[in-house]
């Protein structure tokens, strides 16, 4: 961090991860789909308060949020519940969202009935990217990965190496199936 002033936090949440992971650590699966939503901006709140026994000059730059679009072809509700979602989030001060369309593939239900499944293509990499070139160009001091996906381990290394400090918060799951997001040595 720089000594002439606070400690500049950026959070990056990658939201289906979260979402999921908090649906696991509470056991909410057979609950309603609104049951592990994240309110982002109290979630930056909270991790930034959190790290103020670390480093008391935190102050909460800015929180990133990452998820996948439902098609309005494939999933009407789900789409319309995702861009009111999205609308909350951009009218709130210092939170930022990237929206990447859903990816659909076609499978069979067990009694051989056609289905269509999204999958989040891209935005990992886009975490990754914004991350990255944060670090690079000086944007944050600290950056809070809300991610348990060992998938982005290489951006947790590469902006420890760019000298700015990575921290990465998720859901501890009660079940020990999730994977955990850690740098060898370091946690």
């Amino acid at each position: 961090p720089r000594r002439d002033s606070l400690t500049r936090v950026k959070i990056f949440i990658d939201y289906q991860n979260a979402y999921m992971g908090a649906r696991r650590a509470f056991s909410l699966h057979s609950r309603g789909h609104l049951d592990g939503q994240i309110d982002s901006r109290r979630l930056g709140s909270i991790l930034r308060e959190r790290g103020l026994s670390v480093d008391p000059t935190r102050r909460l730059e800015a929180v990133n949020v990452y998820r996948g679009v439902p098609s309005p072809n494939v999933s009407p509700v789900g789409h319309a519940a995702c861009e009111r979602q999205l609308a909350s989030w951009r009218r709130t001060d210092g939170v930022r969202c990237v929206a990447r369309p859903l990816a659909y593939q076609r499978t069979t239900t067990t009694d051989g009935r056609p289905r269509l499944v999204g999958r989040e293509k891209g935005i990992d990499v886009l975490i990754a990217l914004d991350m990255a070139t944060g670090a690079l160009l000086d944007e944050y001091d600290a950056a809070v990965l809300v991610s348990a996906d060992t998938d982005l381990l290489p951006v947790v290394e590469r902006v420890r190496r760019a000298g700015k400090r990575c921290e990465v918060a998720a859901w501890r799951s009660t079940d020990g199936k999730a994977p955990r997001l850690t740098l060898p040595g370091l946690w």
